[in-house]
């Protein structure tokens, strides 16, 4: 009789950190994700409307088009100030080197995407072609703007003028905006990366470490990633909310997860993480849509996405923002179906927030 074998999941180290440049460029850049993404934190919406029109579609451009300047090196920095000195001190060869880089990565680590684009493809190529240049990068962003994208190779063709644009719009943003608040909140992150290092991690493979911390199930949206990992970085962020954000090189994983305590873990500020949670909690629940789409999954087992759709009558992208953020708050679980995807109700995760809202005000 022949045996079947299966590879047991790797175990991997992980690691947790306070990383304030990725932390801070993380907040930055969600800002542009406000119209996508509901219940994100309520800075991001005071700050985006502080915003002039410029300054927004500034952002915009350096966390789309510059992203690859972005990247942070080899070395940790002690703070986003110390990077932004980094950034201002590249040479031109360097930035353009940077962005090839981010070209290389995707080729090697995304084949199956990089298939459907032109091969072989570096930025000093790009360079040389304006219409290929808005060509390329309008199918790798999947970003349809040619205005958009003349306007980033106008920057780019020169290096210096691309440095002082985004420069100039990070030094703004945390000295008017984010620095107050990274202070603020420093604290309560400080707190969960502490409480979290307790937690006894050497058993677990990736996707239990990935469950534990964020208290999410995330195998259909990580597991490929995690699965080629064998460090994982886990970094709170005050403003994700329910969200994950991952970021994956060279065997390496970056997942910047909403601030918050293991489950069961005391605080010294235990109230500020109650409310916190809560309000993530309680922010998904405060839309008619949403309660719509809950209320149809306690009258069938499953249902895929395309049935919310018709039975809601609203659209395709409507649905998606609705489901994204019920999954990412854990009322919702998503499985595959062949290609589409469906979703049942979690109802241990609505007993469990009333718990978890009685618990709060009981102790008031």
């Amino acid at each position: 009789m022949d045996n079947n074998f299966v590879l047991a999941p790797a175990l991997v180290t992980v690691r947790f950190d306070l990383d304030p440049v990725s932390n801070a460029l993380q907040s930055l850049r969600m800002l542009n994700d406000l119209e996508r993404l509901s219940g994100l934190h309520d800075w991001l919406t005071r700050t985006q409307a502080a915003l002039s029109p410029e300054r927004q579609s500034q952002n915009r451009m350096v966390f789309v088009a510059f992203e690859p300047l972005l990247f942070l090196p080899a070395q940790k920095l002690p703070s986003f100030p110390a990077f932004l000195d980094y950034l201002a001190r590249l040479t031109p060869v360097e930035l353009i080197a940077k962005q090839d880089e981010y070209l290389a990565d995707m080729y090697t680590h995304y084949p199956e995407h990089m298939a459907q684009h032109e091969q072989g493809v570096t930025f000093r190529a790009l360079l040389t072609d304006r219409d290929h240049y808005v060509r390329f990068m309008t199918q790798l962003e999947e970003l349809d703007e040619p205005e958009f994208w003349n306007a980033a190779y106008d920057l780019t063709r020169d290096p210096a003028v691309m440095q002082q644009y985004v420069v100039e719009h990070l030094r703004f943003m945390w000295e008017t905006h984010l620095r107050a608040e990274w202070e603020r909140q420093l604290p309560l992150l400080t707190e969960s990366i502490n409480a979290f290092r307790r937690i006894d991690f050497t058993d677990k493979t990736a996707l239990e470490a990935a469950r534990i911390v964020t208290n999410r199930d995330l195998r259909e949206l990580l597991e490929k990633k995690l699965l080629m990992s064998n460090v994982i970085e886990f970094v709170p962020n005050p403003h994700l909310g329910p969200y994950v954000s991952v970021v994956s090189r060279s065997g390496y994983t970056n997942i910047n997860f909403g601030v918050r305590l293991p489950r069961g873990a005391q605080s010294t500020a235990q109230s500020e993480f109650s409310r916190a949670e809560l309000l993530i909690r309680l922010n998904a629940l405060a839309d008619d849509a949403r309660l719509q789409i809950l209320e149809l999954l306690t009258q069938h087992d499953e249902l895929c996405a395309q049935d919310i759709i018709e039975k809601l009558g609203v659209s395709q992208s409507t649905v998606s923002r609705h489901l994204s953020q019920l999954r990412a708050t854990g009322y919702i679980i998503e499985r595959r179906r062949e290609v589409a995807k469906c979703y049942s109700l979690n109802t241990d995760r609505v007993v469990d927030t009333l718990r978890a809202l009685t618990n709060f005000l009981s102790r008031q």
